[in-house]
């Protein structure tokens, strides 16, 4: 009967630490930058590297915030995309069309939110 009861609590006490386990992983905060939008992991893929994960800037010139300003017109800023222009690289041989149409929107809508 007590070893019963042993092997009983000894099971509780796993079924407990895996739930933990599952519990912390699944409630880890976001630290790094990534977003759920198909954009947001196209420019995490393929841009964050040089214009920063918020599009803060690093190699590349800073997006958030002024990219409409720089391009307020929208197909000028996926002619950039696509083609490339100075150090900027060309992704039009790297994504799709409607793919750099989903950056180009992350990068006017969707950065440092």
């Amino acid at each position: 009967m007590f070893k019963r009861l042993v092997n009983a609590i000894e099971i509780l006490a796993g079924v407990a630490v895996v739930v933990f386990v599952v519990l912390l992983f699944a409630n880890e905060p976001n630290t790094t930058g990534a977003v759920s939008s198909p954009g947001g992991q196209l420019f995490q893929a393929n841009c964050a590297s040089c214009h920063g994960a918020q599009g803060e800037g690093g190699i590349g010139p800073k997006l958030a915030g002024v990219v409409t300003h720089d391009f307020p017109n929208e197909t000028d800023q996926i002619t950039v995309v696509t083609k490339g222009k100075g150090p900027m690289p060309s992704f039009g041989g790297d994504l799709t069309p409607a793919q750099i149409r989903q950056v180009v929107d992350y990068t006017r809508t969707g950065l440092g939110k």
